[in-house]
Parts: C-alpha cells; structure tokens; sequence
C-alpha cells in the first residue's frame, strides 16, 4: 500500500472556472480518508486528479514517493469504485471482476484465485454465473467493490458508492466496507457528500467547499472543535444552530445577548473571547440541537442556563423529539428525550449547556473559541 499526497493541486476549467484550489492534502498509508462536501465543492474533481481521469492544471500528485501528473490511469496502481457501478452488462459477475486482470496477462489459475477470494470476502460466491441486471443494487455494487478488490492495488478510490442505494442497503454497505478496510489493512479514499458516512467511516475527514480545504481532522475533532462556521454547519445532523447576537459585559463577566434571551459565557471561552478581543460587539452563537435539553433531562442546573421558546413544529424520531422552535427572533432546533413534555405554540422552557457553545466571527466565520 502507499501514501497519498497532493501538493497545492489546481483544476481550472475553460472560462476560468476553478473547481479546485490550491489543494495540499496528505493521505496516510494505510488510512482511511473521507472527502466530504456539497455538491461542487472539488471533491470528486480532487478524487479523479488522483485517479488519472482529470489533468491537474497546477501543483504535484504523489502515490508513494512516486509524482504521477504524468502517469496513466492503468500505470498507477489504483483502483475506483464508481457511483454508477460501470459494470459490463454482457459479461458474468465472475468476467466483470477477472476482466481487469485479464487484460494485465495474468495466469488463468491466479485470476481464478483472486476472483473467488474477493468473492468469498464479500459474499458473492452464489453470484459469480450472473449478470449485471439479475443483481439488485447492493449486489451490483459489491462486485464493483469485488472488482477492484482482485487488483490489490496500491490505492482504492471510491467516488460517492453509496448514493445510488436506499437507507438501510447504505448503512449496511458503509459497514461492509468498514469492515473491508480492517481487513485488507489498504489505503482508501472515499467521496461522499453525506457527513453521516463521513463521521462513521473516516479515520480522518477532509472538508471542502467551493474548492477549498477547510479542515482536515479525526471525526469527532471535527464536531468538537470545528474550524468555521461552514464545517460546524456541515457536520452533526440535525445541524448546529446559528444564533446572533451581541456581547455584553456585566459586573466583569461576558455574557451573550440574543434580544430575547442572555446566556452567561463561562470562564475558558470568555478568555478566549478576551483574547480575540472581542468583550463586546456582534457574534454568531454556535449550539448543537443535541446540546439544547428538556428541564426533566437535567437536574444539576451547574454549567446550564436557562431559556424560553415557542414550540413550531415537533418530529417524533422515535428514540428522541426533534423540536424546532423559534425566539419569536431567531429559530432554532432541540433534539430531546421522547418523553418530554411539549405541544405546538407552547413557551417552552430549555436548558442549554454552556460548556458546549462556540462563538464565531460574524465576518470571517472562523471560530473564536
């Protein structure tokens, strides 16, 4: 297996149109890393630089300590799985995935073997005699997987996998190639759009927008200590509330003032507010729905504060209550217990955790805390 690295790569377009920008990114060997991002944010566009399928206009794309600007796509050792399978339909399961190797010249008794390994992996043995269109879409895209697994190449690419498959198929295929990953202990690179496949596959996670880096981090750093509002918005379902406001200073103490509510700053963050020097003037408050409770779910007030909304909407979800509320100035959402007490137009009380709030510049969207 090897690293991955790309060295202030560029994609310009004809008519100036820059999908990527300036992108420096260095994938371990071995790890797993997610690329992650709306709809035209570079992604893919990153994904097939590295795979050979799009000319980099600018910068140096390395696969081990070998630069392949200039190399074939069949020259560099890597294998992608496409979101639309790209499987032969005139061919048998077991010819889609010894295909490949067929046209390397390998033995006939090495091909037999990888295919009827990758086969055994990924439970297809029972689907080698097949075509494309007797399988269902799970199936299909295991032996896409299958396919690029009898290469054993350097790298696996996969490019959005998932998106053409529903709910439950997605959950368990992200799990299958989870597992897949352990198990073939090999570097892969996965694009998805979906931050909930994202935070549950990544060993580290890179976020992009309009072409641009804007965090690489291990999953939960991300959603602890996000860098901008954009990644703090990004990640974390349903996503973080944005609140603004102004900060004010009282007897000493920094506090946040909404208009219709003020919830005290604690210590560490007000430091850092200090720091930023900003102890008064606008901010945009940052608290996860998770982070907002019911009064019955907290019964040491200590780090809490208190406040009073209007309930709009409620969404049973079963294991918890989606409430989204509104200030009678700003909306926002809470995800509760499903035991909590609330009904349509009621002023509800909330209770929100202070040590879990973030605050960031209302200019640049960076964080300042």
């Amino acid at each position: 297996m090897a690293s991955v690295t790309l060295e202030h790569v560029e994609k310009i377009y004809p008519g100036d149109v820059k999908a990527v920008d300036d992108v420096s990114l260095e994938i371990k060997d071995k790890e797993f890393m997610v690329l992650v991002g709306p709809s035209g944010c570079g992604k893919s566009t990153s994904l097939r630089m590295v795979a050979g399928l799009e000319e980099i206009t600018s910068g140096t794309i390395r696969i081990g300590d070998r630069v392949v600007n200039d190399v074939a796509p069949k020259d560099r050792d890597i294998a992608m799985v496409f979101q639309n399978y790209a499987l032969y339909p005139h061919m048998t399961v077991y010819k889609n995935m010894a295909f490949g190797l067929k046209l390397r010249k390998y033995p006939k008794e090495e091909i037999d073997r990888r295919v009827r390994d990758a086969a055994a992996i990924l439970g297809i043995e029972n689907l080698l005699d097949r075509k494309p269109k007797a399988l269902s879409g799970g199936q299909r895209q295991r032996v896409a997987v299958g396919r690029a697994i009898v290469r054993k190449p350097q790298v696996f690419l996969f490019d959005e996998p998932l998106s053409n498959l529903d709910a439950k198929l997605r959950v368990q295929m992200r799990v299958e190639i989870s597992k897949l990953h352990a198990r073939l202990q090999s570097t892969m690179v996965y694009v998805t759009h979906d931050q909930v496949e994202a935070m549950t596959m990544g060993d580290r996670i890179c976020v992009m927008k309009d072409g641009v880096i804007q965090q690489v981090d291990e999953p939960i750093s991300l959603y602890d200590n996000p860098a901008n509002k954009f990644v703090a918005g990004f990640i974390g379902m349903p996503p973080m509330n944005f609140i603004e406001g102004t900060i004010v200073e009282e007897g000493g103490k920094l506090h946040f003032d909404e208009g219709n509510f003020r919830l005290p700053i604690p210590d560490d963050k007000a430091a850092r507010l200090r720091d930023a020097s900003l102890t008064s003037g606008v901010a945009t408050l940052g608290i996860r729905p998770e982070d907002i409770h019911d009064p019955s779910e907290r019964k040491d007030a200590t780090g809490h504060a208190e406040i009073s909304a209007r309930v709009e909407i409620i969404e049973p979800m079963g294991a918890e209550l989606y409430l989204y509320l509104t200030t009678g100035k700003t909306p926002f959402v809470a995800r509760v217990q499903p035991h909590a007490q609330a009904g349509v137009d009621d002023q509800k009380s909330l209770i929100v955790d202070l040590s879990k709030i973030h605050f960031f510049d209302p200019k640049t969207e960076k964080t300042l805390t």
